[in-house]
């Protein structure tokens, strides 16, 4: 289970549902989490505590895509921030990161 601290779940789900095109599989506002179930994972929204899940920090994980610069093409026209285009790695894969609507980040990687 991916954890993603959010200072608004509403926001943050309109961002990982809109934006991101994941699609929400259980949870609710009322419930104060919200999911989403990936290939092999889940995430799942929660409200941030301040001092031990807070927003704004590189979350750690690593979502893999098929085509790495399609991807980055279609998540900026939709608006998704990242820390710079698609670069060639060490290990030959290509990678970038997210930038959520908390300030979270993850990669992306191919």
């Amino acid at each position: 289970m991916l954890r993603i601290p959010c200072k608004d779940l509403q926001t943050s789900e309109d961002f990982y549902t809109d934006k991101l095109g994941l699609t929400k599989v259980f949870g609710s506002h009322e419930e104060g989490f919200i999911g989403y179930q990936l290939d092999n994972s889940q995430l799942m929204l929660e409200n941030e505590e301040t001092g031990e899940f807070e927003c704004g920090r590189f979350l750690g994980f690593s979502l893999q895509v098929e085509d790495i610069q399609a991807y980055y093409s279609a998540a900026q026209d939709r608006g998704v921030a990242f820390t710079g285009a698609p670069e060639k790695q060490f290990w030959g894969g290509m990678m970038t990161h997210v930038i959520d609507c908390n300030g979270n980040s993850f990669s992306i990687v191919q």
